[in-house]
């Protein structure tokens, strides 16, 4: 198994997909930090001393209030609980760029990331059918399932590698330009929200991208994949939505929204509600996840490779 990873690991470095879909993501990261900058205005002097006599007025009504809707954690007091609350950021009345908000930019670009995961899982099993060297590897290795289920778990981890290094590359270059035309006033708990948030997109990458994969192996084809994922997430789905409502708990697309953005979604649709929570979405994605890999391991033992 050792050496089935180890293949499938320089496989994967080799791909030139995934540094040319690298490249074209760090030109767009660099063009949306330009333009980010460009149009960000720092607040004024007057706009940042109203801002603080603001922060004080409220800070002094959470502490004297006793931090109202918030539990006091175990060695934690009332003006520490405030203090992480607030920041003097959140009330300039300013709509540049925002350091307390570069977790929710990083969350805006995870689409475009989550895609490239989808792309990079397609065509690292797409490619190996189309050019024919999936017969050759067969050879090498005779073991389908092993060498099938070590080249889902390099996807997994390539995905979700390249996925933390372009939005690491993003929230740096927003940060940057924030330091220079942004307000950077904050709570203690900015970066510490941004690696979350990086860590947990670029897990849902690497699932998102196992998934294309075995969507590849089933079809046998790149593009096959990336067409039957659009048409499931983007057809499909929404046609079970409007017809059985109670089935939104199940789709892939909602339960993905979940993990990437975090936050516990409340869905209404006619006598029907439910929540999502993000927690519920990354088991969800992971049984899409098994029963996908499983289905195409099915296929591909019964398959003839030539």
């Amino acid at each position: 198994m050792i050496r089935a990873l180890s293949s499938e690991w320089l496989r994967f470095r080799s791909r030139r997909i995934v540094r040319w879909l690298m490249l074209i993501a760090v030109i767009g990261v660099a063009l949306v930090a330009t333009i980010a900058g460009s149009v960000s205005h720092p607040p004024t002097e007057a706009q940042l001393a109203l801002a603080q006599r603001r922060y004080e007025k409220n800070l002094a009504a959470c502490i004297e209030q006793g931090a109202p809707g918030s539990e006091i954690p175990a060695g934690s007091s009332v003006d520490d609980v405030c203090r992480q609350r607030l920041s003097a950021a959140d009330f300039v009345a300013n709509d540049g760029l925002r350091l307390d908000e570069l977790d929710e930019y990083v969350v805006g670009a995870a689409f475009i990331v989550v895609l490239i995961g989808l792309v990079i899982g397609a065509s690292m099993v797409g490619a190996s059918w189309q050019s024919g060297t999936i017969t050759t590897i067969l050879t090498w290795e005779p073991r389908r399932i092993r060498w099938f289920l070590a080249r889902s778990m390099v996807i997994a981890v390539g995905a979700a590698l390249v996925a933390a290094v372009l939005l690491a590359i993003l929230a740096v270059a927003l940060a940057f330009a924030t330091s220079l035309r942004g307000i950077t006033a904050t709570s203690s708990s900015w970066l510490s929200d941004t690696l979350w948030t990086i860590l947990r997109i670029a897990a849902a990458t690497g699932g998102i991208a196992v998934i294309g994969g075995a969507v590849a192996m089933m079809g046998r084809h790149t593009a096959a994949a990336l067409g039957a994922v659009f048409v499931y997430v983007a057809v499909l789905e929404s046609i079970v939505r409007g017809f059985r409502p109670a089935m939104g708990r199940f789709l892939l697309g909602d339960n993905l929204t979940t993990v990437v953005t975090a936050h516990t979604l409340d869905v209404q649709q006619g006598v029907t509600r439910y929540l999502l929570t993000p927690q519920r979405g990354a088991v969800v994605i992971g049984v899409y996840v098994v029963a996908l890999v499983g289905i195409a391991l099915a296929l591909l033992r019964a398959r003839d490779v030539n």
